[in-house]
């Protein structure tokens, strides 16, 4: 399993230019601004990957990992294993109004989010974070970081990003498994066939959701607009992006 947890991080590093850059930016803005922070959500979650950069960096933490995706937790439950009770996973779907009730009566002083929310449709996405603002405490904070390819067509920023995004993505000539071949991989592994099935089964009832990308600016517009008090990008790598939210 360990094999297997090594690969997806060597595919997210493909598919991502500088993620390890884009993760220390917000655990040093957490460190700056709430040095104290007991309980940290990280919202989409996957396997963990976030989570156990929290916990190494901090101690003190209680980490939720949460996710509609049971092959995923299944994974994030032994890479954190380690971590015992600091280690929260909750199976739940950041589209559904009740999802907080998943974390029964557990709050976050911060939530982050990596390399996910993007697969939210916009309406649900507005959704998200109006449930957020109401979660966290005032002086809560959010961090989302994620690639926001919104640009205009042919445009330079268009053109310079791709560049950059098909020179990081060179790791899969390389050997560096891409997406579909690590769950491929995953789907041959045993014991994991009952989670993969359920994985297979949420997705399909979901259907073929509308998703369109939408820019930065309407991260940080949305989440005025659900209640934070701030909002802004702390970190930007061409069309990939960290926005936070100060509720």
């Amino acid at each position: 399993m360990s094999e297997l947890i090594a690969a997806w991080e060597a595919q997210q590093n493909a598919y991502v230019a500088n993620r390890a850059e884009r993760f220390g930016i917000v655990l040093d803005a957490i460190a700056y601004a709430r040095p104290g922070v007991r309980t940290i959500l990280d919202a989409g979650g996957g396997l963990g990957s976030f989570s156990r950069l929290i916990l190494e960096r901090f101690p003190e933490v209680r980490v939720a990992t949460l996710d509609i995706d049971p092959a995923l937790l299944s994974l994030a439950s032994a890479n954190l294993s380690e971590f015992g009770d600091r280690s929260l996973i909750v199976d739940a779907d950041l589209v559904n109004d009740d999802w907080p009730a998943a974390l029964e009566g557990w709050l976050p002083e911060i939530v982050v989010s990596s390399t996910a929310l993007h697969w939210l449709p916009s309406g649900n996405l507005v959704s998200l974070y109006e449930r957020l603002a109401r979660l966290l405490p005032e002086g809560g904070l959010f961090f989302n970081a994620d690639h926001l390819p919104l640009s205009r067509e042919g445009s330079f920023f268009q053109r310079v990003s791709w560049a950059d995004d098909a020179r990081q993505q060179g790791a899969f000539a390389e050997g560096v498994p891409d997406w579909d071949a690590w769950w491929q991989r995953f789907a041959e592994l045993d014991g994991f066939a009952e989670v993969i099935a359920e994985r297979e089964a949420r997705f399909a009832a979901k259907g073929n959701e509308e998703h369109l990308d939408v820019s930065p600016a309407f991260h940080t517009v949305s989440l005025r607009v659900a209640g934070f008090g701030e909002s802004g990008t702390l970190w930007q790598h061409f069309d990939d992006y960290v926005v936070y939210g100060v509720r």
